[in-house]
């Protein structure tokens, strides 16, 4: 009884609880035993078991019945305080979907009492974190009868499962350190990935089982565990993992930009149609960052993209294409939608055309950074130069930028200067006859 009591111990007393069950009992004629009672007046309270689907937002405290797909070992870890946890998980599901159950600390040695393909009657709690998981208070086996598939695929989208997951990988970083909470030194790589359900984050703790693999390739996936994060759920995988390649190619699916809503995490595929200027901005610890707001368009219609950081530097252009994965969709202050394009997304750009190029004219500064302009044309440099130099450059051209071979400083001559005067005078009279 005090199983049940948990799920209404905020609205009525023990000692009430305790009177309405025996009322239920004796009013069946002994029919009722004191579960089946109690369970009666839970949902006499308004509080009654739910289906997995249901599992979503709203009341704090639920509960449920489900079936065990898989039970996982107990780990340690260290918290904060430097006490040492305990930590497993279960995978319950039922006719309408999966769900992770954490059990903390002296609960989590109970998995070894548990089997897969037994039902749980489960009290828990929403994971402070937010994300698909819920912590275990009580629970108990059951004999009610609960049909499921016992495997299930894992996506990016419906990241609860048994089985592997199959997606392509998007964007991989180099392996970084890190120090961990005992003072030992571990490596790391992150990676973005995707399947015809959306994207995801991937954190590999063992850079070793990515070696080899690179943007764009299919994988398989196993042994990944599911964290949350605040744009949403995040994939680990550690030592006890595998990555292999994927029979088949993974498609990711591109949101149409008309259909987009706030809240979303997309990815989007169009033509720039106005390309904007990056602004810069200083952020709160007092660093120097910048913003860059520009519009692109689909089939569908066309959306604010807003680039943050070194995504609002990238050199763009109308007309151009380009990819973005794992963008957040916001309410911007005109009421209209905008996608934010951040450190956790993925911004592709055109792949320029390269070739090599000697090219005179003067340094100016642009927000975009030095730019060499002859007065009919401009490019970015890729090197700190003084502005008002004038030089001469042998380099590699890449789009609208220059990489130096070599760099030389020279006079501007007379001839360079008439031919800029007249390149102005024919750009103010097309301005003109424009009007």
């Amino acid at each position: 009884m005090q199983f049940h009591y948990a799920l209404v111990d905020d609205l009525i007393s023990r000692d009430e609880f305790e009177r309405r069950v025996q009322e239920r009992i004796d009013g069946s004629g002994g029919l009722l035993d004191e579960d089946a009672a109690a369970l009666l007046v839970v949902g006499d309270c308004g509080r009654q078991h739910l289906q997995v689907r249901d599992l979503g937002p709203g009341p704090t405290l639920l509960s449920f019945f489900g079936r065990v797909l898989s039970v996982g070992e107990p780990t340690t870890f260290a918290r904060q305080d430097g006490e040492e946890g305990r930590r497993a998980s279960l995978l319950l599901g039922d006719a309408t979907g999966r769900v992770e159950v954490v059990l903390w600390d002296d609960q989590a040695e109970a998995v070894a009492e548990i089997e897969v393909g037994e039902v749980l009657e489960v009290i828990g709690r929403r994971s402070q974190r937010g994300g698909p998981s819920l912590s275990a208070l009580a629970l108990r086996k059951s004999r009610v009868s609960i049909e499921c598939p016992m495997e299930t695929e894992r996506r990016c989208a419906d990241p609860v499962g048994t089985g592997d997951l199959t997606v392509r990988i998007l964007a991989i970083d180099e392996p970084k350190g890190f120090t961990r909470r005992d003072g030992s030194e571990g490596m790391r790589t992150s990676a973005l990935v995707g399947d015809a359900t959306g994207t995801a984050r991937l954190v590999c703790w063992e850079p070793a089982l990515l070696q080899g693999y690179c943007a764009g390739a299919s994988v398989r996936i196993g042994g990944a565990r599911t964290t949350s994060r605040g744009r949403g759920v995040e994939f680990s995988l550690d030592e006890k993992g595998t990555v292999a390649p994927a029979d088949e190619a993974v498609e990711v699916r591109f949101a149409a930009a008309a259909g987009v809503k706030a809240g979303d995490t997309v990815s989007l595929r169009g033509r720039i149609v106005d390309p904007g200027r990056p602004r810069g901005f200083t952020t709160r610890d007092g660093g120097r960052s910048w913003v860059r707001n520009l519009d692109m368009a689909d089939d569908s219609g066309t959306i604010i993209l807003v680039l943050w950081g070194e995504h609002a530097l990238a050199a763009l252009a109308a007309d151009e294409e380009i990819t973005v994965y794992h963008a957040l969709a916001k309410e911007g202050r005109s009421g209209a939608i905008e996608v934010s394009v951040g450190a956790g997304s993925h911004l592709v750009l055109p792949q320029p055309d390269c070739n090599d190029i000697s090219f005179e004219g003067t340094i100016v500064p642009s927000a975009l950074g030095p730019t060499i302009d002859n007065g009919t044309e401009a490019f970015i440099l890729a090197r700190d130069l003084l502005p008002g130099s004038e030089v001469r450059v042998e380099g590699r051209r890449s789009g609208t930028q220059i990489t130096p071979y070599t760099m030389e400083t020279v006079e501007i001559s007379r001839e360079s200067l008439e031919r800029r005067l007249e390149a102005l005078l024919q750009r103010l009279e097309h301005a003109e006859n424009g009007f």
